[in-house]
């Protein structure tokens, strides 16, 4: 009976008793308010919009029967009515599965994106937040 509500884990403000042992423990964010939580955080109007109109699920717990609809159901409650939204995700398991993994690799293979590789010496010496605002401060 558990394994059925798992799904509902995603939309959840507090985890239930069965999954942690104190009050202190429960608190979460469910998916749908980070997403809102997200797009709220970008400035660029046009690129909000662009951004929202692109949501797509991917990885395992995408795999989730009527997923999609259901987030698309949970975000008109959070996202102002005027925001147009589109939850997209693969019909085909397969490739939702790995979806996040080829996205990754095509990315990785770009020589716009092998500029940002760093070595594990340089990320050592400099500190993951200084070396965080020199990569991508060259982006912007």
């Amino acid at each position: 009976r558990d394994l059925c509500r798992i799904p509902e884990l995603l939309f959840a403000e507090t985890l239930p008793n069965f999954v942690c042992a104190t009050a202190d423990e429960d608190k979460m964010v469910s998916v749908h308010k980070l997403i809102h939580m997200s797009l709220s955080q970008i400035l660029d109007n046009e690129l909000r919009r662009e951004l929202a109109s692109n949501i797509v699920l991917v990885g395992g717990a995408s795999q989730f029967p009527t997923l999609d609809k259901r987030l698309s159901s949970e975000l008109s409650g959070v996202l102002p009515s005027s925001m147009k939204y589109k939850v997209t995700a693969s019909k085909n398991q397969i490739e939702r599965r790995y979806s996040a993994f080829i996205g990754g690799s095509i990315l990785s293979s770009l020589g716009s994106f092998q500029q940002l590789w760093l070595s594990k010496k340089e990320y050592e010496e400099t500190g993951s937040a200084r070396l965080a605002i020199q990569r991508f401060k060259q982006l912007v």
